[in-house]
């Protein structure tokens, strides 16, 4: 008998019941990890990381388990974002800092000062440095300086800041009527490239395309994550296209770093994109753009640096030749020839930006390199430049 009890016991541990979900609900499947929360409307919306989780829930003791085909049957509405005043955000590859508002809108912090006056002087520990994906859905609102006065509900909810409550739309008709004008609804901005599979995003896809004749040959690279599913290659006429609405082919390899898309008809511009495949067939994380014109041969993705030197100074500038610039350059210096990211002297710069001056060098041989900054966590930099050596 007692046997009998402990075996049961150890069943009841290993294969917990599953049960129903409710809505105003944190539910995950049984194979899955990720966390979602189902609103009052019935769909189900992910936390796309634990920072996001975390400004709304201390622990994950509310979670509620449920049959994988439950959880698909739910309708995905999108990502949950940050609970409003619960931490201050930014994109890794950006320096604005951004309090978090009611209804997924951000307002960017105007100054150093500010930040102190509002937050204290070490507001600093409430930023959280967020890839550039999870920022699909917001809308950057007005910006915010000393003189803003913080006021939002401390009971706030999820639901409340997807608009279904009537507090929240009594809410947004205050502000509304405030300003003047109509604030954008965040809750309904989130469309085509919803992330699912969060935990498993790729920080980053870089892309390089080369054409010869009518043969385009794609490579990229892969950082962080997991790429179980493969890859869609998506092409069109028009600038970011989008799986599966335009023009596409699929690799199921996950290891894949390249595709040759033969044979592509007509002497005109075609813009490509790769995105890592997500476990329900969706898009997920998207790579960089990058454009080429079809019956042209050997137009290689590329920068090219170059320089004079007058007074002492170092006038550099560069330019682009079928590339896409989305994250800004890395400009790099160092003694010997082809200086890499981090590991000699450098310093990021926007993506409208096309030459700089660099004084106060030293007397001596001075080599430069400028590449495409990613923002990825493991090698930033790629597309490098031609070296350019200069003697001071």
């Amino acid at each position: 008998m007692k046997k009998s009890l402990v075996l049961i016991l150890f069943l009841i541990l290993l294969f917990p019941a599953q049960t129903s979900a409710t809505t105003g609900e944190l539910i995950k499947g049984q194979s899955y990890n990720a966390v979602y929360y189902k609103t009052s409307d019935g769909q189900r919306y992910i936390f796309p990381n634990q920072k996001i989780y975390n400004s709304w829930y201390a622990d994950f003791s509310g979670i509620t388990t449920i049959s994988d085909q439950e959880l698909a049957e739910i309708p995905l509405g999108g990502n949950v974002f940050y609970k409003p005043n619960s931490r201050l955000i930014k994109i890794k590859t950006v320096p604005e800092v951004y309090w978090v508002d009611e209804f997924g809108v951000l307002r960017h912090i105007i100054s150093e000062k500010t930040a102190q006056d509002l937050f204290g002087t070490e507001w600093y520990n409430l930023v959280d440095d967020l890839p550039e994906e999870y920022f699909l859905g917001y809308t950057i609102g007005d910006a915010i300086d000393s003189s803003f006065s913080i006021s939002v509900f401390e009971d706030w909810e999820i639901d409340d800041n997807k608009l279904l409550t009537q507090r929240a739309l009594d809410l947004q008709e205050q502000e509304e009527e405030q300003d003047g004008s109509t604030q954008s609804d965040g809750a309904n901005q989130e469309e085509s490239e919803i992330i699912v599979d969060a935990e498993d995003q790729p920080a980053s896809i870089n892309l390089t395309v080369t054409t010869n004749d009518q043969d385009i040959t794609l490579e990229w690279f892969v950082t962080g994550g997991r790429t179980d599913y493969g890859f869609a290659i998506v092409k069109s006429e028009s600038e970011n296209p989008i799986y599966p609405e335009d023009d596409y082919k699929i690799t199921t390899n996950s290891s894949a770093v390249q595709y040759i898309w033969n044979d592509v008809q007509g002497n005109k511009a075609f813009y490509f994109r790769v995105c890592r495949l997500n476990s329900d067939g969706s898009c997920g994380i998207y790579s960089d753009q990058e454009g080429v014109t079809t019956g042209v041969t050997d137009k290689t993705s590329a920068l090219v640096l170059s320089a004079q030197i007058e007074n002492g100074i170092a006038k550099l500038s560069w330019e682009t030749e079928w590339l896409s610039i989305d994250n800004g350059y890395y400009l790099v210096r160092g003694p010997q020839e082809n200086p890499k990211y981090k590991s000699t002297t450098g310093l990021w710069l926007g993506k409208e930006i096309e030459s700089y001056d660099w004084a106060g060098l030293s007397s001596g041989i001075h080599h430069f390199r400028i590449c495409k900054y990613t923002g990825a966590t493991l090698d930033s930099c790629v597309n490098y430049s031609n070296d350019l050596e200069l003697l001071f």
